[in-house]
């Protein structure tokens, strides 16, 4: 995770750096002390740059920014973390099934104890409990299937946290801008349009931005949930169907105990 969030948020001060000092979202003021018309940045062709957009945000831009950079560096880390070679290797299933056949549970166990994905864990939770009956190992495979769909959800909550508060943020913006508007008004009254339809679409600004992020993040959000569901299930699914091919024929019952390192603490 952290190679990921590291670099993005080191260049979020470069970004911030790009963005002239000469936009503001304060209204200027005229000769006679009186308040004019903001100006909004515009190319030659009158068109606006990304750049103009992000600066007629004002500051609540940088933080909107900083929530979309860190959303995308968790975005990346879920989409290679729950990878379904990552959870369930193919590789490591062919060797499994390969030791299966041969009824050879150390070997087996062995296997199960040098990886490092979740197929593994929850596999390795229903043979050390083999000889015990098929609803024992059922039990514990559960158990450690729940205990997988919770390391698979990591990182979700924040995703999800980080959506809300990109879609406040906005908010926040348009409400701040508001405020500001109705001040003009207050100062000038409502004869020239322009005052207040500056401070107003300066204003929207952030709340686009703000949805956009939110939007962004929280599909993400959804799809990941889904896909943790998914997976969870097939784990279980592949762990109980080796179990039961194994445990299924009596005779194939190992006479021998699993090796001492794989055995359950305080067995």
């Amino acid at each position: 995770m952290r190679r990921f969030l590291l670099p993005l948020v080191m260049a979020l001060p470069l970004l911030v750096q790009s963005i002239p000092a000469s936009y503001a979202q304060a209204p200027e003021t005229g000769e006679q002390g009186g308040v004019a018309a903001v100006e909004l940045p515009t190319t030659d062709d009158g068109r606006r740059t990304l750049r103009d957009w992000y600066a007629l945000g004002g500051w609540i831009m940088h933080v909107i920014v900083a929530c979309s950079v860190v959303s995308f560096a968790l975005v990346l880390e879920r989409l290679w973390s729950l990878r379904r070679r990552n959870v369930i290797p193919r590789n490591f299933l062919a060797q499994i099934r390969d030791h299966w056949h041969r009824r050879e549970v150390p070997q087996v166990l062995a296997l199960c104890a040098a990886s490092d994905s979740a197929i593994s864990r929850v596999l390795r939770a229903g043979l050390m409990h083999l000889g015990e009956g098929m609803t024992r190992m059922e039990d514990a495979i559960a158990t450690a299937g729940w205990h997988e769909h919770t390391l698979l959800r990591r990182n979700l909550s924040l995703l999800a946290s980080l959506a809300n508060i990109a879609t406040m943020l906005g908010l926040l913006g348009t409400v701040l801008g508001m405020i500001a508007s109705f001040d003009l008004i207050a100062k000038t009254g409502t004869g020239d349009a322009r005052v207040v339809a500056g401070g107003i679409f300066q204003a929207l600004v952030t709340t686009a931005a703000g949805l956009i992020v939110g939007l962004f993040t929280i599909g993400f959000y959804s799809y990941f949930r889904r896909r943790v569901e998914i997976l969870v299930i097939d784990l279980e699914e592949v762990s109980f169907g080796l179990l039961e091919t194994l445990a299924g024929e009596p005779e194939s019952e190992p006479s021998v105990e699993p090796p001492a390192e794989l055995a359950p603490a305080g067995g």
